[in-house]
């Protein structure tokens, strides 16, 4: 086996770029929990993830990142896990089967290049081989043989030959001695094909699949001798060995091009990407430049039909942009200058310039690709459930062999010699033993949920919807009740200006703007943003505030010009002062258009009211009939509205129930009831001001990731595209995901119960083991695999 890694040292960027995801998600915290809210708030299993994922981007510990090509045995791999943990200078160390990766944890008083030989070291006793760069891997497989190239097949075609040939000879020539020689250079081929990895199972103590094969092989060869030397040449024995092993070879080659299908689907990914990108020289020529080396700032040109090299903002030109493989949007995206596009999307109809706004290490492609590796890391209950029970199956069936294949005939032939009856026949007995020592290996039962959730993920992530993990399909097929935030979430997150209303004599509508927004440019909320941009828009004067505070879901206090001034919800600014009729009359006037009221007043004086609307995206209503048609019938708008506002927006979306006039803490507490009425909850937002509610919810998901680090990094699940459009077929695909899981598990034990009952009545021989074993695995991998398959339509 050969093993590329893709270590730490050579991702130094990439560990910087995580790192600042990690500084910038808890400043987003600092600022929009600082009034201790979320400290209380933060529980369950989805404050353990944010901690933990926090916590492992700011430890100082180096992390080595090994990729392993070819892995398809997964008691290797926990072999390979155990004795890694074990190595001088390592922490811990994980084997995922599945995504075939071993991650190492060095110490961090240990020099990088002695673990990397340490670990090298390891792994190469135990029958295995890393390569610490591509470019080495390269050069190794172009100083390979063509044998050692192709090992794998030319000993299955040895096996295959020899069979065959042994066939003819016994059945068409009756040539006793040509077959046998002919199925044992088939047997002895096929041992071969296991051999290596058998002697290192030995020396790891272990007994993996390779191992109980060999032995099961060689123990029939030895016994067909043992009945030659006695007189009795049974071809049976050694064509039954031969074509067992035949079997083996053909199941775990086939297992092994399966895997790698499952893998390739989210190394496809990285293959969006182009490997150059045309860098735009000052005289206004082109250079191509390799898509490392192209730096922040840099402008590069997109030609038709190519794909964008990095993220970056158009600057000249405009076109129509495929980003399907991206954010999942189907509709091919307009944009021209001052329009942000993501690294892998495809141009499809102009030429454009963009100019580079993030590298290749921390671009959106590169988060995907992280996001997804790390997902497919992470391990779901269903498969410690696996890990459990597949540590005790194979002792157990080992056991049982060992007691039917020497235990039973001893105790037979103690009871035949003390009654004279005739001795039992050994050679009978100790073939069920080595078939039950082929259905001893839990190749098929471990590897029945790894391959479901990484097929799953890699679907998800074409879908355009990113999943932290395997567990999260779990519980995303439990959800029974959804809670929305409105602004951004189900509309458009971008609010304009729909009314002013100017209660003092000593401010114009444009005075009054500008001093809003000078409050407000110190927010990120979408609100803030359109009073910005509405007193822009409309050439009032740019000016400064201090002393500006933000009281989290009511507004913002700070002094312009002099004045003590507060911009904020109708509520807050009551909290200075009883509110005029006037005052009154135009925030229900505002609320009676849909729109957002905003109080502008100074503590002796009320200068005016803002009205901002905002409308329901137009995705939204057939989302939510979706999820309602799927069963998720309780769907709650979760709000800081008005509730007048709220039931405006509310009507065209069907049966949402309403929560209005909510703080972040309010918030909290409706997903918080919705759980004590013994629903799953799932909480969709943006990611950057409901980071609580997100936190609280069984599942948190977050929309717009595309565009936005802190959305990946807060939430469970992540949605690329900016609109709910992805949230039904995900909800689809964990059901069915979990479906597949259940089948597997269920196909997996039942297959190896019964035929393990069958071998020991002396009912199943060999081949039904091999079945049991490899033919099963294949089952199963295939099976997770038709999670992937882009025409099943149910999802």
């Amino acid at each position: 086996m050969s093993v590329n890694t893709s270590s730490q040292p050579s991702e130094l960027e990439a560990q910087a770029c995580g790192a600042a995801k990690a500084c910038d998600l808890e400043a987003h915290e600092e600022r929009h929990c600082s009034d201790g809210s979320c400290a209380d708030e933060h529980a369950g299993m989805h404050r353990h993830h944010h901690q933990a994922a926090t916590a492992h981007q700011l430890q100082e510990e180096p992390t080595f990142i090994f990729k392993v090509l070819d892995m398809d045995c997964p008691s290797c791999a926990k072999a390979v896990e155990n004795a890694v943990r074990v190595t001088p200078g390592v922490k811990d160390a994980s084997v995922n089967y599945a995504t075939a990766t071993l991650a190492v944890v060095a110490d961090p008083a240990a020099l990088p290049v002695d673990v990397e030989r340490a670990v090298l070291s390891c792994v190469r006793s135990c029958g295995e081989d890393l390569e610490l760069t591509q470019a080495q891997a390269d050069r190794l497989d172009a100083e390979r043989s063509w044998f050692e190239t192709h090992r794998e097949l030319a000993l299955m075609a040895v096996s295959g030959v020899g069979i065959l040939g042994g066939l003819v000879a016994e059945y068409g020539f009756a040539a006793s001695l040509a077959a046998l020689g002919c199925y044992l250079a088939a047997a002895l081929a096929g041992l071969a094909f296991v051999g290596p990895m058998a002697v290192a199972s030995l020396r790891r103590h272990t007994a993996d699949m390779n191992l109980l094969m060999g032995i099961a092989v060689a123990g029939a060869l030895v016994m067909g001798f043992v009945q030659w030397a006695y007189g009795n040449l049974d071809l049976d024995v050694f064509r039954d060995g031969a074509v067992v092993i035949f079997l083996d070879q053909i199941g775990e080659w086939l297992e092994g091009w399966s895997m790698r299908k499952t893998r390739g689907s989210v190394e496809s990914l990285a293959q969006l990407a182009p490997d150059i990108a045309h860098v735009v020289r000052p005289d206004g020529t082109t250079k191509d430049v390799e898509l490392d080396q192209v730096e922040e700032g840099e402008v590069v040109r997109v030609l038709p039909g190519e794909r964008v090299p990095l993220d970056g903002t158009v600057i000249a030109g405009a076109s129509s942009f495929d980003e399907a493989p991206v954010t999942g949007e189907s509709v091919p995206q307009d944009k021209g200058e001052g329009a942000e596009v993501f690294g892998g999307t495809l141009n499809t109809i102009a030429a454009v310039d963009v100019r580079v706004t993030s590298d290749a290490d921390c671009g959106t492609l590169a988060r995907i690709i992280s996001q997804v590796q790390g997902a497919q890391a992470e391990k779901a209950p269903y498969e410690a459930f696996v890990d459990r029970f597949a540590a005790v199956y194979t002792p157990a069936v080992v056991a049982i062999a060992c007691a039917v294949g020497l235990g039973v005939p001893v105790c037979l032939s103690v009871v035949a010699a003390l009654l004279g009856m005739p001795m039992p026949d050994w050679s009978a007995w100790i073939w069920r033993a080595l078939t039950l020592l082929v259905i001893a290996c839990p190749c098929a039962l471990v590897i029945s949920t790894p391959v479901s959730f990484v097929s799953a993920i890699s679907r998800a992530a074409h879908l355009g919807v990113l999943v932290k993990g395997g567990a999260y399909f779990d519980i995303g097929s439990k959800v029974d009740a959804i809670a929305f935030d409105k602004t951004g979430t189900l509309t458009q997150g971008e609010p304009a200006l729909v009314s002013v209303a100017v209660l003092s004599e000593r401010v114009s509508r444009q005075r009054l703007l500008a001093l809003a927004a000078a409050l407000e440019a110190n927010s990120t909320h979408p609100l803030a943003q359109a009073v910005v941009k509405a007193a822009k828009d409309e050439g009032a004067p740019t000016l400064v505030a201090a002393q500006v505070a933000e009281k989290a879901g009511n507004g913002m206090t700070g002094q312009v010009e002099g004045l003590e001034l507060s911009v904020g919800k109708p509520a807050f600014a009551a909290e200075q002062g009883a509110l005029s009729d006037e005052a009154q009359a135009a925030v229900k006037a505002a609320a009676a258009q849909g729109a957002t009221a905003l109080v502008v007043r100074t503590p002796q004086e009320l200068l005016g009211v803002i009205g901002l609307a905002d409308s329901v995206r137009s995705t939204t209503p057939a989302a939510l009939q979706a999820l309602a048609h799927d069963g998720i019938r309780t769907q709650v708008m979760l709000t800081g509205d008005s509730a007048q506002v709220a039931q405006v927006v509310a009507k065209g979306l069907g049966e949402v129930q309403v929560a209005a006039e909510l703080l972040p803490a309010d918030k909290v507490q409706a997903i918080k009831g919705l759980q004590a009425q013994d629903h799953v909850v799932a909480m969709v937002g943006d990611g950057i001001n409901d980071a609580p509610a997100l936190a609280s919810a069984n599942l948190g998901i977050t929309m717009g990731a595309a565009a936005s680090d802190t959305a990946l990094e807060v939430a469970d699940v992540a949605l690329m595209a900016g609109d709910l459009s992805q949230l039904p077929a995900f909800f689809r695909l964990s059901r069915r995901t979990m479906a597949v899981v259940r089948e597997n598990i269920f196909f997996a034990i039942a297959v190896k119960a019964t035929v393990l009952v069958l071998a020991v009545m002396g009912l199943a021989g060999m081949g039904a083991a091999i079945f049991a074993d490899t033919g099963v695995a294949l089952l199963v991998v295939l099976n997770g695999m038709r999670l992937m398959c882009a025409w099943d339509t149910r999802f």
